[in-house]
């Protein structure tokens, strides 16, 4: 059984079905705007997600994956292989030479499928790079986790074709970024105990629609 579930999972992420996030590679871009600083995602493997098998949670068991032009599914859904899914959205940023300030996180929705309601927005402690070409079903407890201990910035409710637009307050930058400067935005359902397996948002990524709305972070 649980050969057929990991099986199942790996031909979801090899075909796209669940979006992951971003072109390996990217340079990160820390751009002066008439708004003032702005800071993209460095690589494919710092802006992704994580997706665990929802019939056994808590135990979180499933993969990390980022590396594609697709939007992020966050929420609930099924596999190309039938298994129910739980997802939730993973985007780092490296904040070098900018700790001590505060910041809005911009990411835009763009689509909505079934009625997954309220989005929760965390700054969590640091992931680590993403698995730009996951191949097996691991224990990813230690990211899906890691919202326990994280500062919900906001509970909001996105709209299809517009920004979700969150401030981060200088002391939740300070009490999160690494040592090596980045921060870590998590977004998951208000609720993912939802009947359903087909309740979800899809979020833009670094190289969605050739980089026409990628998710960034400006100085607040």
């Amino acid at each position: 059984m649980m050969r057929r579930k990991n099986s199942s999972v790996v031909f979801l992420l090899l075909c796209v079905i669940v979006g992951a996030v971003m072109l390996s590679g990217c340079n990160e871009e820390q751009q002066s705007t008439q708004q003032g600083i702005k800071i993209e995602i460095k690589t494919g493997s710092d802006d992704g997600g994580v997706i665990a098998l929802t019939d056994v949670l808590p135990a979180a068991f499933g993969t990390t994956n980022g590396g594609s032009d697709q939007p992020f599914m966050v929420g609930l859904l099924v596999s190309g292989g039938g298994d129910n899914l739980t997802s939730r959205g993973i985007y780092r940023f490296d904040i070098s030479g900018y700790e001590n300030k505060s910041f809005t996180f911009h990411v835009k929705c763009v689509e909505k499928h079934g009625n997954p309601g309220n989005l929760e927005v965390y700054v969590t402690n640091d992931t680590g790079s993403l698995d730009t070409n996951p191949s097996n079903m691991t224990d990813v407890s230690n990211v899906w986790n890691l919202v326990e201990t994280g500062e919900k910035i906001t509970t909001t409710l996105p709209v299809v074709g517009q920004w979700v637009e969150v401030e981060i307050p200088v002391s939740v930058v300070a009490s999160k970024v690494t040592d090596k400067g980045y921060i870590v935005i998590m977004l998951k359902l208000e609720d993912e105990t939802l009947d359903s397996n087909s309740d979800y948002y899809s979020f833009s990524t670094y190289e969605y629609l050739q980089g026409s709305a990628k998710p960034y972070l400006s100085i607040s």
